[in-house]
């Protein structure tokens, strides 16, 4: 895997955002570290299983409404100096904290590029319930909400 850099050479941390289903987030609740090791698993499976991995990934997640998703992020950023978006990316590029981060919005996940380690994308999406949050690189994982 391959790190990626912003434009001044500092690591960009890559998080994955996912919303877990109420069963799984109610049985990993309190044993964070077993539902990472599920995505890591998924993550790194190879391309002969990916059906398996589909399969997982489906009785794990819930789907989430990308365009309302985004009308959501979208209203709750508009007044800020350092937000822009445009389709499904918002961005925030803000250079009194040194923070650049692009947060994508798919119909499965969420996937956040940042130049730190606690984006303020997580502000706005903690009022989502369920999701949880990895950094395969630096196998760090968290509930957000």
């Amino acid at each position: 895997m391959h790190l990626m850099y912003d434009f001044f050479g500092d690591r960009m941390r890559t998080f994955y955002i996912f919303k877990i289903n109420k069963e799984f987030k109610t049985l990993t609740k309190n044993k964070p570290y077993n539902l990472f090791l599920a995505f890591d698993d998924i993550y790194y499976m190879k391309k002969d299983d990916i059906n398996i991995a589909k399969s997982v990934f489906d009785k794990m997640c819930e789907e989430t409404s990308a365009k309302k998703l985004n009308l959501e992020i979208f209203n709750k950023l508009k007044n800020s100096d350092y937000y822009t978006k445009f389709n499904n990316n918002h961005l925030i590029n803000n250079y009194y904290t040194d923070e650049s981060s692009k947060l994508t919005v798919n119909r499965t996940f969420l996937k956040l590029k940042s130049t730190v380690n606690n984006p303020s994308f997580f502000k706005v999406l903690k009022t989502i319930p369920n999701l949880f949050v990895i950094d395969f690189y630096s196998k760090d994982y968290f509930w957000l909400s």
